[in-house]
């Protein structure tokens, strides 16, 4: 147990440091991803650190309702959802309140849905957030409320809007937040995030179709020692 926790510590780092993730153009309901023996690479830059053999081990039934390419897209999408949310969140609170006082809720929110966001994946909320994802919405969104504001004179609320969505973006609140992030994934999940998301939406799609996942203790233990068998290529994680 000591070691799963210490492993999820050292993905948890490996994760927060990434700095780029490639947002979609446009909303999307399935992924490309390279599958290699230390795991699976999204198109969006994500590292899954389990494979596709262990998945098909116990979710072969869930791949033939919904293929293995939407699942890693909605899970591609929750993990993107701290900064998305708060995007939308930044942006459209600036029309309305003070930009100091945003960017302290924005900041609270941020922390909290990051820790939280994956013992919360829902179906029909990776829907909404498919389309709020998107670069071209996100585009829009603040385009249209950096012009507003800027009309108004507001130009801290601009710069507030500009910095904030940059720090989102490249990852860098991310980074600045990571240890108390870190510490509170170590007593929450026995999984690296991305895989316990990953996970938890193929459990959501089985029970959705009445499929059971035989053995599935056994397969998530088998794929906790995949994890750190190897470590992941230099990179993206």
């Amino acid at each position: 147990m000591g070691q799963q926790r210490h492993n999820v510590v050292v993905e948890g780092r490996r994760f927060l440091t990434t700095v780029y993730m490639a947002w979609p153009l446009w909303p999307k309901n399935t992924v490309k991803y390279h599958d290699t023996p230390q795991g699976i690479l999204t198109e969006s830059g994500i590292w899954y650190r389990t494979t596709v053999n262990l998945l098909n081990e116990y979710a072969a039934e869930v791949f033939k309702r919904e293929p293995i390419e939407t699942h890693l897209a909605r899970a591609d999408t929750w993990i993107r959802s701290p900064h998305t949310l708060s995007a939308w969140l930044l942006a459209l609170g600036l029309i309305y309140y003070n930009p100091w006082q945003i960017a302290v809720v924005v900041l609270g929110f941020f922390l909290g849905w990051q820790i939280l966001a994956p013992a919360l994946v829902n179906r029909r909320v990776s829907s909404l957030l498919r389309i709020l994802d998107s670069v071209l919405m996100q585009a829009i969104l603040y385009a249209g409320t950096m012009s507003i504001l800027a009309m108004t004179g507001r130009y801290q609320a601009v710069a507030v809007g500009l910095i904030g969505f940059v720090c989102l973006r490249w990852g860098i609140l991310s980074y600045l937040m990571r240890p108390l992030i870190i510490r509170c994934w170590k007593a929450m999940y026995r999984l690296p995030v991305p895989d316990h998301i990953l996970r938890a939406f193929i459990v959501r799609t089985a029970l959705r179709h009445g499929i059971n996942l035989a053995d599935f203790a056994d397969i998530e233990q088998k794929i906790i020692q995949n994890v750190f068998k190897k470590k992941a290529p230099r990179g993206r994680k």
